[in-house]
């Protein structure tokens, strides 16, 4: 059995128009049926990885934003870190004050520490300090007590002159201590 040429009866022109169809055909099916899904997965990919990269540049920021709050959050970490009662952290507080007015050169008068009160940082802890003070040791103290490891503040200040001609005044402080938790 002889198999028969379809093409046999064509013309040389109408068999390379039939042969460019062909190839044409083939190609036209080669590229919607293999190089397209691939084209597109690897379109997808490169979606993928840019996400991805976004995603970790983000995260790195992120990192870096939270090891700058560690670094300074370690400043204040001996202030959070107190495992002491409300009465040790009370002593320990007018043990600061005391030596911090001592080495101001402040004669204190009275010290009375009030009930402690709860803040959106933590613990306060309020001291009622009244002394007797010119003005450069008064200020020098004051200095100290912002400059402390403890986290003091002022929270009220009241001078009132000693009368006559001395430079004395006489001071009623509330000082705070705020203790991070």
């Amino acid at each position: 059995m002889k198999f028969r040429n379809p093409f046999s009866g064509l013309s040389k022109r109408e068999r390379a128009l039939v042969y460019a169809t062909v190839v044409v055909v083939l190609l036209v099916s080669m590229e919607r049926l293999v190089y397209q899904p691939i084209g597109s997965r690897l379109n997808e990919l490169e979606q993928e990885i840019l996400v991805a990269e976004n995603q970790l540049r983000r995260n790195l920021r992120e990192l870096a934003a939270g090891e700058a709050v560690r670094a300074a959050y370690a400043a204040y970490a001996p202030n959070a870190s107190k495992a002491g009662s409300a009465e040790e952290e009370v002593a320990l507080l007018l043990n600061e004050i005391e030596g911090l007015a001592r080495k101001s050169g402040l004669s204190l008068v009275n010290m009375k520490p009030k009930p402690a009160g709860r803040s959106d940082a933590g613990k306060q802890y309020p001291v009622e300090v009244e002394l007797e003070s010119p003005m450069a040791p008064l200020m020098k103290f004051l200095h100290s007590l912002h400059g402390s490891k403890y986290l003091l503040r002022v929270q009220q200040l009241r001078l009132v002159p000693k009368g006559g001609r001395s430079a004395d005044v006489k001071v009623y402080l509330l000082i705070n201590e705020t203790v991070i938790q």
